[in-house]
């Protein structure tokens, strides 16, 4: 059922529903499992086991998808596709390719002797080469916009970190040399994408007139009875003053409380960073105190100050 359409990978069928995946030397890539065939409904549904995890094989993972559009979508005129794969692989490929995310399947299976969740990746025959069908979060201010960044965006976020090194060096965590490295850029990025698939952190750029001139960061999203996430930005210096932080912070603050539903936000500053402590207390924060060495920051332990704003 499954077909090679290109010459970076190959499917064999090796028993039933079970097709290995290939590269074009035969080694061994992954696994397709076919869980649900319905040609009445036109639907498939595919569970992906991929070995090759890390960017080196993105080529081949992307060449995988797009046979196995090619075969199911194209060829068999299917009208609907659902993958179902492992938390830790790629997600890039899959968002190249004009995959969205559609659900996460909660500590669905063990790896060594560890729950993971999986994610479920979609695409149909309407929306297969639509460039809207890409799975990242935008948000439109008056005079910002706001992008979930994903690996794509290294390039631009890797300058932002190297314009802006001595400006920001006081106020961040300390930092080596490989992280003002475009793989480690690219590497962080993916990561971060992950955990807002997986709905733990969101982290946008901040653009204006398309050039990113910031960063703005949900983190450690937790639901149930706390519904709380921490607060974390930063912007270029040369777009300093100018209310830019207040409004992407304003547009991030409507997205946790509207549509993630969460009760509480919270933030920090070094207890002299007075610029930071302005922009939360212009979009509602009320300070709680001071944490005592609360992060090591430009090679020592440092006091912040704690924020917190409410959903009300």
């Amino acid at each position: 059922m499954l077909r090679e359409i290109n010459e970076k990978v190959k499917f064999t069928n090796v028993k039933g529903k079970e097709y290995l995946i290939q590269d074009k030397f035969g080694i061994s890539l992954g696994r397709i499992y076919i869980v649900e065939l319905n040609e009445e409904n036109k639907y498939c549904l595919l569970r992906i086991r991929f070995y090759k995890n890390s960017d080196e094989y993105k080529l081949e993972l992307k060449s995988s998808l797009d046979a196995i559009i090619k075969s199911l979508i194209l060829n068999k005129r299917l009208h609907k596709l659902n993958i179902i794969v492992d938390e830790d692989v790629l997600s890039s490929p899959f968002i190249e390719m004009g995959f969205a995310l559609e659900g996460v399947l909660w500590d669905s299976c063990i790896h060594n002797n560890t729950l993971k969740n999986e994610f479920i990746f979609g695409i149909d025959s309407d929306k297969l080469n639509q460039a809207n069908n890409i799975n990242i979060l935008r948000l439109t201010g008056k005079n910002l916009d706001l992008k979930v960044l994903t690996p794509e965006d290294a390039v631009s976020l890797l300058d932002y970190y190297n314009r802006n090194k001595k400006y920001l060096e006081p106020y961040e965590p300390s930092r080596n040399k490989d992280f003002y490295t475009l793989e480690i850029q690219t590497k962080g990025l993916e990561e971060s994408y992950k955990q807002y698939l997986n709905g733990s952190s969101a982290n946008f750029g901040i653009y204006k007139d398309k050039a990113l001139i910031g960063k703005i960061q949900l983190s450690n999203i937790v639901r149930g009875v706390f519904k709380n996430a921490f607060v974390g930005y930063s912007i270029d210096e040369k777009e300093q003053n100018k209310g830019y932080m207040k409004e992407a912070l304003d547009l991030v603050l409507d997205y946790a409380f509207n549509d993630l539903e969460l009760h509480r936000i919270e933030a920090t500053t070094l207890v002299d960073n007075e610029k930071s402590q302005n922009v939360l207390l212009g979009c509602g924060f009320r300070e709680i105190g001071i944490s005592k060495e609360y992060l090591f920051i430009n090679n020592k332990w440092r006091d912040h100050k704690i924020f917190y704003r409410l959903n009300q």
